[in-house]
Protein backbone atom coordinates (compact mmCIF):
# COMPACT_ATOMS: atom_id res chain seq x y z
CA UNK A 1 0.00 0.00 0.00
CA UNK A 2 1.32 3.44 -0.92
CA UNK A 3 1.78 5.31 2.36
CA UNK A 4 1.30 8.69 0.73
CA UNK A 5 -2.17 7.72 -0.44
CA UNK A 6 -3.46 6.41 2.86
CA UNK A 7 -6.05 8.72 4.37
CA UNK A 8 -8.25 7.22 7.04
CA UNK A 9 -11.32 9.39 7.29
CA UNK A 10 -13.84 7.43 9.32
CA UNK A 11 -14.47 6.38 12.94
CA UNK A 12 -16.14 8.68 15.41
CA UNK A 13 -15.74 7.29 18.91
CA UNK A 14 -16.55 8.66 22.34
CA UNK A 15 -19.32 10.68 23.88
CA UNK A 16 -20.82 13.95 22.70
CA UNK A 17 -18.52 16.97 22.90
CA UNK A 18 -18.72 19.24 25.92
CA UNK A 19 -19.56 22.93 25.77
CA UNK A 20 -15.86 23.75 25.95
CA UNK A 21 -15.07 21.44 23.04
CA UNK A 22 -17.78 23.06 20.96
CA UNK A 23 -15.82 26.30 21.15
CA UNK A 24 -12.65 24.76 19.70
CA UNK A 25 -11.50 26.28 16.43
CA UNK A 26 -11.66 24.58 13.05
CA UNK A 27 -9.06 26.89 11.48
CA UNK A 28 -6.94 29.93 12.30
CA UNK A 29 -8.52 33.28 11.40
CA UNK A 30 -6.47 36.44 11.78
CA UNK A 31 -7.93 38.85 14.34
CA UNK A 32 -9.88 36.17 16.21
CA UNK A 33 -9.61 36.33 20.00
CA UNK A 34 -8.83 32.97 21.60
CA UNK A 35 -7.93 31.25 24.87
CA UNK A 36 -5.15 28.65 24.91
CA UNK A 37 -4.93 25.43 26.92
CA UNK A 38 -3.29 27.31 29.80
CA UNK A 39 -6.23 29.71 30.07
CA UNK A 40 -4.33 32.68 28.60
CA UNK A 41 -6.01 35.04 26.16
CA UNK A 42 -4.50 36.23 22.91
CA UNK A 43 -5.34 37.09 19.32
CA UNK A 44 -4.55 35.15 16.12
CA UNK A 45 -2.30 37.22 13.86
CA UNK A 46 -2.21 35.11 10.67
CA UNK A 47 -4.63 32.93 8.72
CA UNK A 48 -3.76 29.21 8.56
CA UNK A 49 -5.47 25.82 8.23
CA UNK A 50 -3.23 24.15 10.81
CA UNK A 51 -0.99 26.29 13.02
CA UNK A 52 -2.34 29.41 14.75
CA UNK A 53 0.12 32.16 15.59
CA UNK A 54 -1.27 33.80 18.73
CA UNK A 55 -0.04 37.18 19.98
CA UNK A 56 -0.32 37.83 23.73
CA UNK A 57 -0.64 41.15 25.60
CA UNK A 58 3.09 41.07 26.46
CA UNK A 59 3.94 41.03 22.73
CA UNK A 60 5.04 37.38 22.62
CA UNK A 61 3.85 35.28 19.67
CA UNK A 62 3.33 31.54 20.23
CA UNK A 63 2.17 28.92 17.75
CA UNK A 64 -0.62 26.46 18.58
CA UNK A 65 -2.42 23.73 16.66
CA UNK A 66 -5.93 25.13 16.16
CA UNK A 67 -7.71 22.39 18.09
CA UNK A 68 -5.79 23.39 21.25
CA UNK A 69 -7.51 26.80 21.20
CA UNK A 70 -11.07 27.95 21.84
CA UNK A 71 -12.90 31.14 21.07
CA UNK A 72 -12.58 33.80 23.78
CA UNK A 73 -15.44 36.03 24.97
CA UNK A 74 -14.93 39.53 23.62
CA UNK A 75 -14.63 40.99 27.11
CA UNK A 76 -11.74 38.67 28.01
CA UNK A 77 -9.71 39.20 24.87
CA UNK A 78 -6.73 41.54 24.53
CA UNK A 79 -6.49 44.30 21.96
CA UNK A 80 -6.55 43.03 18.41
CA UNK A 81 -3.28 42.74 16.56
CA UNK A 82 -2.95 43.56 12.90
CA UNK A 83 -3.37 40.51 10.65
CA UNK A 84 -0.16 39.38 9.03
CA UNK A 85 2.12 40.78 11.74
CA UNK A 86 3.75 37.36 12.15
CA UNK A 87 6.59 36.33 9.86
CA UNK A 88 5.24 36.05 6.32
CA UNK A 89 8.06 33.62 5.50
CA UNK A 90 6.59 30.93 7.73
CA UNK A 91 5.27 27.83 6.06
CA UNK A 92 3.67 24.78 7.61
CA UNK A 93 3.17 21.59 5.60
CA UNK A 94 0.36 19.03 5.90
CA UNK A 95 2.39 16.05 4.73
CA UNK A 96 5.66 14.42 5.72
CA UNK A 97 7.47 15.75 2.67
CA UNK A 98 10.32 18.19 3.05
CA UNK A 99 9.34 21.82 2.69
CA UNK A 100 10.66 23.66 -0.36
CA UNK A 101 13.20 26.35 0.31
CA UNK A 102 12.26 29.98 0.41
CA UNK A 103 12.96 33.32 2.05
CA UNK A 104 12.00 34.15 5.59
CA UNK A 105 12.43 32.39 8.92
CA UNK A 106 10.60 29.34 10.23
CA UNK A 107 7.50 29.36 12.38
CA UNK A 108 8.77 29.12 15.96
CA UNK A 109 7.05 26.72 18.33
CA UNK A 110 7.62 27.50 21.99
CA UNK A 111 5.64 25.12 24.20
CA UNK A 112 5.68 26.50 27.73
CA UNK A 113 6.57 23.08 29.15
CA UNK A 114 9.90 23.22 27.32
CA UNK A 115 9.63 19.61 26.08
CA UNK A 116 10.49 19.23 22.39
CA UNK A 117 11.76 16.52 20.05
CA UNK A 118 13.28 17.27 16.65
CA UNK A 119 13.58 14.85 13.73
CA UNK A 120 15.15 15.16 10.28
CA UNK A 121 13.53 13.70 7.17
CA UNK A 122 15.21 10.84 5.34
CA UNK A 123 16.17 11.00 1.67
CA UNK A 124 12.58 10.21 0.65
CA UNK A 125 11.22 13.04 2.79
CA UNK A 126 9.81 10.67 5.43
CA UNK A 127 10.07 11.10 9.19
CA UNK A 128 10.89 7.78 10.84
CA UNK A 129 10.25 7.68 14.58
CA UNK A 130 11.18 4.87 16.94
CA UNK A 131 8.49 4.46 19.57
CA UNK A 132 7.04 1.90 21.95
CA UNK A 133 3.43 0.75 21.55
CA UNK A 134 2.15 -0.88 24.73
CA UNK A 135 5.83 -1.32 25.57
CA UNK A 136 6.78 -3.00 22.27
CA UNK A 137 9.39 -1.33 20.00
CA UNK A 138 7.74 0.04 16.86
CA UNK A 139 9.01 2.20 14.00
CA UNK A 140 6.51 4.69 12.58
CA UNK A 141 6.43 6.94 9.56
CA UNK A 142 4.74 10.23 10.40
CA UNK A 143 1.66 10.72 8.20
CA UNK A 144 -0.51 13.79 8.81
CA UNK A 145 -2.85 12.54 6.06
CA UNK A 146 -3.95 9.62 8.24
CA UNK A 147 -6.57 10.57 10.82
CA UNK A 148 -5.67 7.50 12.93
CA UNK A 149 -2.48 5.79 13.98
CA UNK A 150 -2.22 2.74 11.70
CA UNK A 151 -0.47 -0.49 12.70
CA UNK A 152 0.70 -3.38 10.61
CA UNK A 153 -0.63 -6.76 11.80
CA UNK A 154 2.92 -7.65 12.88
CA UNK A 155 3.31 -4.51 15.00
CA UNK A 156 -0.15 -5.07 16.48
CA UNK A 157 0.83 -8.59 17.60
CA UNK A 158 4.07 -7.27 19.11
CA UNK A 159 1.98 -4.76 21.07
CA UNK A 160 -0.03 -7.60 22.61
CA UNK A 161 -3.06 -7.42 20.30
CA UNK A 162 -3.93 -10.94 19.21
CA UNK A 163 -5.48 -11.67 15.84
CA UNK A 164 -8.54 -13.03 17.64
CA UNK A 165 -9.25 -9.55 19.03
CA UNK A 166 -9.28 -7.92 15.61
CA UNK A 167 -12.57 -7.36 13.81
CA UNK A 168 -12.06 -5.90 10.35
CA UNK A 169 -15.53 -4.38 10.17
CA UNK A 170 -14.63 -0.79 9.29
CA UNK A 171 -14.22 0.47 5.73
CA UNK A 172 -12.50 3.57 4.44
CA UNK A 173 -11.88 4.94 0.98
CA UNK A 174 -8.30 5.58 -0.15
CA UNK A 175 -6.69 6.51 -3.45
CA UNK A 176 -6.16 2.78 -3.99
CA UNK A 177 -9.78 1.88 -3.33
CA UNK A 178 -11.67 0.67 -0.29
CA UNK A 179 -9.85 -1.08 2.54
CA UNK A 180 -11.04 -2.88 5.67
CA UNK A 181 -9.44 -2.20 9.03
CA UNK A 182 -9.90 -3.20 12.65
CA UNK A 183 -10.32 -0.39 15.22
CA UNK A 184 -8.25 -0.75 18.39
CA UNK A 185 -7.44 1.36 21.44
CA UNK A 186 -3.74 1.43 22.33
CA UNK A 187 -2.84 1.62 26.00
CA UNK A 188 0.20 3.83 25.34
CA UNK A 189 2.48 5.20 22.67
CA UNK A 190 5.81 6.35 24.10
CA UNK A 191 8.52 8.31 22.31
CA UNK A 192 11.50 8.98 24.55
CA UNK A 193 10.02 10.84 27.55
CA UNK A 194 6.76 11.62 25.73
CA UNK A 195 3.89 9.29 26.63
CA UNK A 196 0.34 9.44 25.25
CA UNK A 197 -2.23 7.01 26.64
CA UNK A 198 -5.46 5.61 25.20
CA UNK A 199 -4.72 6.30 21.54
CA UNK A 200 -7.30 5.34 18.92
CA UNK A 201 -5.73 3.33 16.11
CA UNK A 202 -6.44 0.99 13.21
CA UNK A 203 -4.87 -2.33 12.27
CA UNK A 204 -4.72 -2.66 8.49
CA UNK A 205 -4.11 -5.89 6.60
CA UNK A 206 -1.33 -5.74 3.99
CA UNK A 207 0.07 -2.53 5.49
CA UNK A 208 3.86 -2.80 5.38
CA UNK A 209 4.76 0.19 7.56
CA UNK A 210 3.02 1.51 10.69
CA UNK A 211 1.93 5.16 10.45
CA UNK A 212 1.87 7.81 13.17
CA UNK A 213 -1.37 9.60 12.30
CA UNK A 214 -3.42 12.44 13.72
CA UNK A 215 -5.01 10.48 16.59
CA UNK A 216 -1.54 10.75 18.17
CA UNK A 217 -0.38 14.06 16.72
CA UNK A 218 -3.49 15.96 17.78
CA UNK A 219 -2.78 15.03 21.39
CA UNK A 220 0.46 17.05 21.28
CA UNK A 221 0.67 20.68 22.30
CA UNK A 222 2.32 21.57 19.00
CA UNK A 223 4.12 20.22 15.96
CA UNK A 224 5.79 21.75 12.93
CA UNK A 225 6.94 20.37 9.59
CA UNK A 226 9.36 22.65 7.78
CA UNK A 227 12.35 22.29 5.45
CA UNK A 228 12.92 18.64 6.24
CA UNK A 229 12.57 19.04 10.00
CA UNK A 230 9.79 17.83 12.29
CA UNK A 231 9.50 19.48 15.73
CA UNK A 232 6.98 18.22 18.27
CA UNK A 233 6.23 19.76 21.66
CA UNK A 234 4.28 18.64 24.70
Amino acid sequence: MNRAHLAIVVLAWGSAASDAASQELTRCTAGRQVIDQEGKSGVIVADSDKLCQVKYPDGQVYSWIFWNLRAAPDRAAPDRAAPGSASSGSRVLETGAAAPGGPGGPTILRPSSGHTLVYRADRRGHFNIKAAVNGAPTTFIVDTGASLVALTPQDARAAGISSGELVFNQITQTANGQIHFAPVLLREIRIDQLSIENVQAAVIENLNQSLLGMSFLNRLKSFELRAGTLTIGW
